[in-house]
């Protein structure tokens, strides 16, 4: 069978350059190369997306591209295309960071052999092939590797609670009293035994990342509440270490827009590994503040004097199932799990996190969540409207059981399959679902932020009963609900007032009204 002949596409503006290297190739086997040869970097893309190329031959300083930015274009055009970069003498440097980019190889012109050059391209060849079939390995084993961990956690996780549920029946003396003796190994079984659960319940719910079955309510939050919560729980934990837990909060902190449940999730999951970290005699802080570089962002900090964590692997402490190979963490337990969970948690409510760290000199992991605004989220309705006095409605639903919620997570179930119906029944693109109110009890209130008159109003609410009478769920589940609306007067603006402050009265007065609703129901509820 005959040799089908290597696509190689040059490019090259010099015309001096581009001729040697023809000559160089015209002194192969006929018929083993088939060389292309474009002076632009606009041409190659074109030509690049037809298909075809087996390699590329990329000279870094083009008419219309130069440097890294010519292999980044390359590559988007063409990504499993090998390439190999043409650099003269004094671009050596230029050239490693193109092989950091990506690249296969560099040639400096001049000193390409005759012979040496066939050999390159075949080599870069056959290390792309190599790289390209042991990340689709790597990716299938790691396929393989989360669905077994997915069914094992679920076999798991049932025989694991009846174990849990026996050992406390026993160390609760219900079964007959214990001696010290029988007593010590029953609580060593039910601290093993919670570690096993919270290792399962990692897995489970990097399973729910993966599918895309991970809730987030957002909610407007206190940062404050989850921070006393997190450090209410692991007070004990810190104690028994030896280890100074405490919170530094200022009370004039804004609401951020995130989901309570969640944050504290996080929370928990830092503060942990602070403590797991840190030895005797140390310190762990949880603070928040209003970001300097952008104050529409709150920033939440835990820190620790602890053993620190090393440079190189910063970075990647965030990937799934990455521990540092360190042996001042020799003795850390889990699977390397949580931190992968916060990064995943973080981004699904608009932040980031990162961290900072020297060995032997502790860790600050920091994360930042949107502070709520009720002036930013109502900004494009005003700025959109042509008229000085904007008409606004405000759409109020309450939805609840008449049976009272079983947990926490059937409630946020409920609230997540409510809230995007509500999304449908919305008039324009500009209206608004607000994120959650806290407001307990038996029924929740949502608010939709709408930039119309009362007869938008009307027919917003009867959309919205529409798709909740038509909803089987709400209608086997014993459901609540009611819809209303409210159209104050149009807000004028003063022919002085700036835009801020418009948005300011705005906001105001769509506050007034929701505090007013919420501060009905609480009364109602006896609160």
């Amino acid at each position: 069978m005959k040799e089908k002949p290597l696509q190689i596409l040059l490019v090259e503006d010099n015309a001096g350059d581009a001729l040697l290297l023809r000559e160089m190739f015209n002194k192969e086997k006929p018929g083993s190369f088939e060389l292309t040869h474009l002076l632009r970097m606009s041409d190659a893309v074109v030509h690049l997306a037809k298909g075809g190329v087996d390699i590329i031959l990329l000279d870094m300083g083009l008419p219309d591209g130069h440097g890294l930015d010519t292999v980044r274009r390359a590559h988007e055009a063409a990504p499993g295309v090998p390439l190999i970069v043409l650099t003269g003498l004094d671009d050596e440097t230029l050239a490693a960071e193109a092989m950091r980019g990506g690249a296969q190889d560099y040639l400096i012109k001049g000193q390409i052999e005759n012979r040496a050059l066939p050999r390159v391209l075949r080599h870069a060849i056959e290390r792309h092939r190599m790289q390209t079939e042991t990340d689709v390995i790597r990716t299938n084993q790691l396929q393989f590797k989360d669905e077994f961990l997915s069914h094992v956690s679920h076999e798991l996780r049932s025989p694991l609670t009846a174990i849990y549920g026996f050992v406390t029946i026993l160390l609760d003396g219900l079964a007959g009293e214990l001696n010290s003796e029988q007593h010590e190994l029953l609580e060593d079984v039910l601290r093993n035994t919670k570690q096993l659960k919270s290792m399962i319940s990692d897995l489970l719910e990097v399973t729910r990342i993966q599918e895309g079955k991970l809730l987030i309510e957002l909610r407007c939050t206190a940062v404050s509440d989850a921070i006393n919560y997190t450090v209410n729980t692991l007070q004990v934990a810190a104690i028994s270490k030896g280890i100074e837990l405490s919170s530094d909060i200022d009370s004039r902190l804004p609401l951020v827009c995130a989901d309570p449940t969640r944050l504290r999730q996080i929370l928990i999951i830092l503060v942990e590994n602070a403590i797991k970290f840190t030895p005797a005699n140390g310190l762990v802080n949880v603070r928040a503040r209003i970001s300097k570089k952008n104050p529409h962002l709150l920033v939440l900090e835990v820190s620790d004097s602890g053993c620190g964590i090393s440079p190189d692997v910063t970075e990647r402490i965030f990937e799934r199932l990455f521990q540092a190979a360190d042996p001042a963490l020799a003795g850390r337990q889990g699977l390397g799990l949580g931190l992968h969970i916060c990064k995943e948690l973080v981004s699904r409510q608009g932040g980031e996190i990162w961290a900072n760290s020297s060995l032997g000199q502790g860790s600050v992991f920091s994360f930042t969540l949107p502070i709520f605004s009720l002036p930013s989220l109502i900004a494009p309705g005003l700025r959109e409207g042509k008229r000085a006095d904007h008409p606004i409605t405000l759409v109020v639903i309450e939805i609840g059981s008449r049976t009272g919620w079983l947990s926490d997570e059937a409630r946020t179930d409920h609230s997540h399959g409510v809230r995007d119906l509500l999304r449908r029944c919305l008039h324009s693109d500009l209206d608004i679902l607000l994120p959650n109110m806290d407001f307990a009890g038996s029924a929740e209130l949502f608010f939709i932020v709408a930039f119309t008159d009362a007869i938008g109003g009307e027919a917003i609410t009867k959309r919205i009963r529409g798709q909740f009478e038509g909803s089987d769920y709400f209608q086997q589940g014993d459901m609540m609900f009611s819809t209303f609306y409210k159209s104050p007067e149009p807000i004028k603006r003063n022919a002085i007032e700036s835009t801020q402050d418009y948005l300011e009265k705005v906001a105001a007065k769509i506050q007034q009204l929701m505090n007013q609703e919420t501060s009905s129901r609480t009364v109602e509820n006896g609160k």
